[in-house]
């Protein structure tokens, strides 16, 4: 049995999701920080014959990411009603064998699908901070500008554009951060979170403006935040496609838990 769910089933779904609080990061994040009042986030679960709960659907805005424990519990076709039924989806994502067991339901093939390696570091795991370089500095909200400028000028980062508004509102929240190196006043490499949670953040924007590559600096930034989310006891995650960085990335203790997809849509109701 499917239904929505709200405030009152928040302690079964955050216990739910939070068994895997890095590959739960969006579901657990939108709950954290809006809830379950019906925008931008809805939140529906399924409910097998005992009462209990075997998978969940998240709706934010019009992106849409299933979970269950067990992927053969995830009812692709019922889960497919219940996109369909409600608000428009542009987005479909989440863990790769999520996702394809209600792909084949929607009724349309996605206008573009992407699929990338979704790697996470434990939080026991020693991190060597001696190869840290000692100029490292965190990112305050009315210099997020700053950032702005050095991924507008990095071409791989050109687009999409960076908001920055919503880059100042995260960071003020508390659910962003970035620790960058400067040289000449200007930012030349930088690191930064998104969708902090209580337990995880995902590590995103990790960027080295040209002639400023391989001296370490993008290295340097990221063992600074992995050392700020370590104090914390929240678990970093990240996404990459590019084998040269996901060599970095592990060489820092990240290890690949599963591969993360994202189905796009021209919006349907």
């Amino acid at each position: 049995m499917i239904r929505q769910l709200t405030e009152k089933d928040r302690t079964l779904v955050m216990d739910f999701a939070g068994e895997r609080p890095a590959e739960n990061l969006f579901i657990l994040g939108d709950i954290e920080t809006f809830g379950f009042g019906g925008e931008p986030v809805m939140v529906w679960g399924d409910f097998n014959e005992t009462g209990a709960l075997i998978s969940i659907l998240l709706r934010y805005r019009d992106n849409f990411i299933p979970y269950a424990k067990h992927p053969d519990q995830l009812d692709g076709e019922a889960w497919s009603e219940v996109i369909k039924n409600n608000g428009k989806l542009s987005m479909l994502s989440g863990l790769k064998e999520m996702v394809e067991r209600i792909l084949p339901f929607i009724g349309q093939p996605p206008q573009d699908r992407k699929l990338c390696f979704y790697a996470k570091r434990e939080d026991r795991e020693v991190l060597d901070k001696e190869s840290m370089r000692k100029d490292v500095k965190m990112l305050f909200p009315e210099e997020a500008d700053k950032i702005v400028r050095l991924r507008a000028s990095i071409p791989e980062f050109s687009e999409p554009k960076v908001d920055l508004a919503d880059f100042q509102e995260n960071m003020e929240k508390g659910i962003s951060r970035t620790y960058y190196i400067e040289k000449n006043e200007e930012p030349v490499s930088a690191v930064s979170t998104t969708a902090e949670t209580r337990r995880a953040a995902m590590i995103v924007g990790v960027c080295t403006k040209p002639g400023y590559k391989r001296r370490g600096y993008a290295t340097s930034c990221l063992i600074k935040t992995i050392a700020a989310l370590k104090a914390e006891h929240k678990e970093p995650c990240l996404f990459y496609n590019n084998p040269e960085a996901g060599s970095i990335y592990k060489k820092l203790g990240f290890e690949d838990i599963d591969q993360w997809m994202m189905a796009s849509y021209r919006k349907i109701s």
